[in-house]
């Protein structure tokens, strides 16, 4: 019994750390916090009145929930992380673009280096990998979700469909903003 206390322990630090670390990585780019339904669930054991063999099972669930997804997360993050690193514009920093003649004044705009149109390319594919990235691991949610559900009462599942829907609202508001991105040609 001890063991298995400390292997919960273990897990739910883990779990925590990586949650703690998408969430502070929240300001890089639009779509990386990613908080499970199952969480959610936990978050307001009090408000679904959820009694102790929910809560342990929801708990396990969790973490193995986590345990998928700990290859799409560090996926995502090296994927962010080349995001931001290639986030530079090509003129060497003047986001006006173009030129400047003689007087101070914008003289005729360029479409850039040659190359410009292929790492435009290759940051607009490495945007929709994040896109991909968070919908499957939106996709090992949904299924957790739906296990979860049938471990509620009747009672519990309005309030939890409610909570589900909060956190997915949250999700699908990121993926617009990277929608939005694409369409701008903003990557």
């Amino acid at each position: 019994m001890t063991r298995k206390m400390m292997l919960l322990w273990v897990s739910l630090a883990l779990a925590a750390c990586a949650r703690s670390t998408s969430s502070q990585r929240l300001g890089e780019a639009p779509g990386t916090a990613f908080k499970s339904s199952l969480s959610v669930l936990l978050e307001h054991r009090a408000e679904l009145a959820l009694t102790a063999e929910q809560v342990d099972r929801f708990e396990k669930m969790d973490f193995n929930l986590h345990e998928k997804n700990i290859g799409l997360q560090h996926e995502l993050e090296v994927l962010q992380a080349q995001s931001k690193k290639d986030n530079r514009p090509w003129h060497g920093g003047y986001m006006g673009g173009g030129t400047h003649d003689a007087h101070g004044g914008k003289g005729t705009t360029t479409n850039g280096p040659p190359d410009a149109d292929k790492e435009r390319l290759v940051r607009r594919e490495r945007l929709e990998r994040i896109e991909s990235t968070l919908r499957q691991m939106q996709d090992n949610d949904t299924r957790s979700y739906m296990e979860a559900e049938n471990v509620l009462s009747d009672a519990q599942k309005p309030r939890a469909r409610e909570l589900f829907s909060q956190e997915r609202e949250k999700l699908l508001k990121q993926l617009e903003a990277l929608h939005f991105r694409q369409r701008k040609g903003d990557y």
